[in-house]
């Protein structure tokens, strides 16, 4: 069943539709947000001087009502709560960061594989282990088992194990927190427009 309205008669928010709004909008005109507290209004710093011919520009952020001076507002100040998380985003977003610090795990090892091998740790070590494990006739090479292309072989196949268990458990984190949120109220987030 559909309301209609004659001119004439008030609509749900209490004006007719013949009359227009009354001058400006005041700060009794604006709805409050639900849960958040009252947003005091402050009185300009800078006082008019009487010798200005001039008004003043409205600065950012002032709330001008007719015949009082600019005033400024605090920034406002929202607290929402993360009602819900889309896994197929989680996981995107997860697969993107896991594939970064994946990136960055074997640029690390390559750095230190270089910096051992240029000073000289790598052909000590291996001479030192030489020493106390081989015997005359056997000999344990570390070098051979420390080469570059051993270590980063397996250092890739580490960072491609991350970039799953990344990615599946932060999927998985999306799931568990829907199926929480109707218990724990979900994360609350306060947004601000102040910079």
């Amino acid at each position: 069943m559909a309301s209609t309205v004659t001119p004439g008669q008030p609509t749900p928010i209490g004006r007719s539709l013949g009359e227009a709004p009354a001058d400006a909008v005041g700060p009794r005109d604006l709805t409050p947000a639900q849960g958040l507290p009252p947003v005091p209004i402050v009185a300009d710093p800078v006082p008019r001087s009487a010798a200005s011919a001039t008004p003043p520009a409205p600065s950012v952020g002032a709330v001008a009502v007719e015949g009082e001076t600019p005033r400024r507002r605090t920034p406002r100040r929202a607290r929402l709560y993360i009602y819900r998380m889309d896994a197929w985003s989680v996981l995107k977003v997860a697969f993107m960061l896991a594939v970064a610090l994946g990136i960055v795990i074997v640029c690390a090892v390559a750095a230190l594989w270089w910096l051992l091998d240029y000073s000289g740790v790598i052909a000590t070590l291996s001479r030192n282990v030489d020493e106390v494990i081989g015997s005359g006739t056997t000999t344990f090479d570390l070098e051979a088992v420390l080469a570059f292309d051993r270590v980063m072989g397996i250092t890739v196949v580490i960072a491609a194990l991350e970039v799953m268990l990344v990615s599946i458990l932060a999927a998985l984190f999306a799931v568990l927190y829907n199926l929480t949120v109707g218990i724990t109220g979900g994360i609350e987030a306060t947004f601000t427009d102040a910079v």
